[in-house]
């Protein structure tokens, strides 16, 4: 079993981040297709593997990690309030919440195990929605639980 190099061994990665960007508010969706959510309101990004302009996590090395994320929204009779965590393009884990009027949120959170470059983000699917305001409420985090 090979030594880890001590960039790797003291790597350290997370991120936390919510949906609207400072001083905004409001709906995003429904839309005709999927979208890839960006989180802008940055609360930390160590080790900037969380691009805020995209919305996707890359992976720097071979790690563990740990993902978060919380969906608000408000009931509507038609539109679902769903985030759906992405890696490398396939469905991982799923927030949905709906119900006709009142407040909704749901959450939801994995483990996984990420090669060099892998990504992960979340994903707003066709005909869905998801809100956002200065409460914070919708929001994505991820953090290296160990270096495998």
């Amino acid at each position: 079993m090979g030594l880890l190099q001590a960039s790797e061994k003291d790597r350290k990665v997370a991120f936390s981040a919510s949906l609207a960007a400072p001083g905004q508010h409001g709906h995003i969706g429904p839309f005709n297709t999927g979208i890839t959510l960006v989180y802008r309101n940055i609360y930390s990004n160590i080790g900037n593997a969380y691009n805020p302009t995209t919305g996707i996590f890359t992976a720097p090395v071979r790690e563990l990690y740990l993902f978060r994320f919380y969906i608000y929204g408000h009931g509507d009779s038609l539109v679902h309030t769903t985030a759906v965590l992405h890696k490398n393009g396939h469905h991982v884990a799923i927030a949905h919440a709906y119900q006709a009027s009142g407040d909704i949120n749901s959450s939801n959170g994995v483990s996984l195990l990420l090669e060099v470059g892998d990504v992960v983000y979340m994903y707003l699917t066709a005909g869905r929605k998801i809100y956002d305001n200065g409460d914070r409420q919708s929001t994505f985090s991820g953090h290296l639980l160990f270096t495998m």
